[in-house]
């Protein structure tokens, strides 16, 4: 507001005054920084024979503190008296109706008040739509095809789809908890509505959730570049040395386990089977290079085969390349790469798509159980594909951020509608079409689809290409993240010190080895990384968090309680199934 100073504009009265000694101008803080564009106009004023110009100053409020824009002491300190006298006077006359209003003369030229306010969103919804999408897309693909087959078919699809329509309203209601919700008059993240309704125990575990699934992407991600890595060096080797020809043929499908044997997780029962001569004689004709080198006794097939074994050596080999590039302090330069993701994805459409010309359909609901041809419909194994789609569908950690910049937020719902129903397609055309077209037993079906094609497949190769530098780019991101939220959680900065940065990626790479070694099943990995955040972070704090507000707006009712306390118990129960099917999946 500006009003016309009087004569005693510059007086200073000790008693009113009095108070600039402990309160400094200096140490006060403004919620923004005030404008100058007032500074020109504001009239000069006479002190001791000169002229001085006054310095336009930013009030914050009555009773908090102020910040002061001057070239000099002496200016700092008259425009402390001044705001002190402005606080004397409002505390006399608190109201509009009281007789004891500020006079004219000891109000300032100009008073800034700070306001802050939100810059508008240049997000347009294709673009929310797009990273909502490109979010939820991962590595879960490759599993779709084997979460069918441990759901059964038709039960699988109707589950695909029922666990998207679940993960979409918490995240609706996320967006709907963190409404209205601002700190520093920005946006908050969900874990700060949490701690204002829950306390800092349900913050703490939003932010373990949410480690958690990087964790768990961390882990994924290293097993999968060390199948590719070997997979196509193996390739490479073959046609150098050997002068293989690439085999694109109908047969080149593949079954590495026996007949109902339930692919990789129930074919291979420890690591040190896996290249046995009994695990390579029961694969299925012309399919292994490994079983020809053990049959012609080429000792230089052995040696390479030890020096190149998938679970032994290979996870040991991929640090030397992963190492370097997670250490950086910035990841800016491999945000670059970010595109390859929706490459990926794209290419692995066409790739279902190519095999299913290829093979034809090979669904037989007519075969009997015992018949190698049989479809099941519904399998007791199913929490496998439920635990799997928490975390295919999981991107409420990330939600509120996405939508954060978006022009017109009223279209957020609608946009994340949008997206869960894309994302539901995707993984249902990426699943029903891979197991409808594999033309061997169904139950060989693997958690890495790739696995069930010939290491000469030319698609397959360079779909392992490009997924393995896709994922060698976002494996340095997906560290940094996670290096990001676990040291500003226990050590209160983004970077403590090089030692800690070092400590830590030493213990993120030596648990990804031992998985890769011991447990290289991404599909039971994923299950239980999804069952255990969509349990925490996807089921149980939004419901809490919504039925906390009804609460405190007295509107919380039995119907309200009854269902969200019923979606707290599925993700309990989804939890609760991974470990019921520990030994069948």
């Amino acid at each position: 507001m500006e009003r016309s100073a009087g004569t005693g504009a510059n007086e200073r009265s000790p008693l009113l005054s009095s108070t600039s000694d402990h309160e400094s101008p200096n140490t006060s803080r403004s919620l923004s920084p005030s404008t100058e564009t007032n500074q020109a106009s504001n009239p000069d004023t006479r002190r001791n024979g000169a002229h001085v110009s006054r310095q336009p100053m930013s009030y914050h409020s009555i009773n908090g503190g102020y910040s002061v824009q001057s070239d000099s002491v002496d200016d700092s300190l008259q425009t402390s008296a001044v705001i002190s006298r402005y606080k004397y006077y409002n505390r006399l006359a608190p109201h509009q109706e009281s007789p004891l209003q500020m006079p004219d003369h000891v109000v300032p030229v100009t008073i800034h008040v700070s306001h802050p306010l939100s810059a508008p969103g240049q997000q347009n919804s294709f673009i929310t739509v797009f990273s909502l999408w490109n979010t939820m897309m991962g590595t879960s693909l490759l599993s779709m095809p084997w979460a069918i087959k441990q759901a059964g078919f038709i039960n699988g699809i109707a589950l695909l789809v029922f666990m998207a329509g679940l993960m979409f309203y918490t995240s609706y209601r996320i967006l709907k908890c963190v409404e209205g919700q601002t700190l520093d008059g920005q946006m908050v993240e969900f874990s700060d509505v949490c701690r204002r309704f829950l306390g800092r125990g349900a913050e703490g575990i939003a932010v373990l959730s949410s480690l958690l699934v990087l964790l768990g992407g961390i882990i994924i991600y290293w097993i999968l570049m060390s199948n590719f890595l070997y997979n196509i060096v193996s390739f490479i080797y073959r046609y150098v040395v050997d002068g293989a020809s690439n085999s694109n043929d109908d047969n080149d499908a593949l079954c590495r386990g026996p007949t109902g044997g339930g692919g990789s997780n129930n074919s291979i029962s420890n690591v040190s089977d896996s290249l046995l001569p009994s695990f390579t004689s029961s694969v299925s004709s012309g399919s292994l290079w490994l079983h020809n080198a053990y049959q012609d006794g080429s000792q230089q097939h052995l040696l390479f085969d030890k020096i190149w074994d998938e679970y032994y050596t290979v996870p040991f080999f991929l640090i030397l390349i992963l190492v370097p590039l997670i250490n950086f302090k910035s990841p800016t330069f491999f945000t670059k790469f970010n595109a390859l993701g929706t490459v990926s994805v794209g290419y692995l459409i066409c790739f279902v798509a190519i095999n299913m010309y290829r093979w034809g359909f090979h669904l037989d609901f007519s075969a009997k159980p015992s018949s190698p041809q049989y479809i099941a419909q519904f399998k007791g194994t199913f929490p496998a594909l439920t635990g799997i789609a928490a975390l295919a569908y999981f991107v409420q950690n990330c939600v509120v951020s996405i939508v954060r910049n978006q022009k017109y937020p009223e279209n957020n719902v609608r946009d994340l509608l949008i997206a869960y129903v894309l994302v539901a397609l995707t993984y249902v055309y990426i699943g029903f079409m891979f197991y409808a077209a594999y033309p061997l037993d169904k139950n060989c079906i693997e958690d890495n689809l790739l696995n069930n094609l010939k290491d000469t497949n030319i698609i397959a190769f360079i779909a392992r290409i490009g997924l393995f530098f896709q994922m060698m780019c976002v494996f340095p991101l997906l560290s940094f993240i996670f290096r990001v939220q676990f040291m500003h959680t226990f050590f209160g900065t983004l970077w403590p010190g090089l030692k800690y940065v070092l400590l830590l990626n030493l213990i993120l790479v030596a648990i990804s080895v031992v998985f890769a070694i011991f447990l290289p099943h991404i599909g039971k990995i994923i299950g239980f990384v999804g069952a255990f955040c969509g349990l925490c972070y996807a089921f149980a704090l939004p419901c809490l968090v919504y039925m906390k507000i009804r609460y405190e707006e007295n509107t919380l009712t039995w119907p309200v309680l009854v269902f969200h306390s019923v979606l707290i118990l599925i993700g309990l129960a989804n939890f609760v199934g991974q470990f019921v099917i520990l030994g069948e999946s």
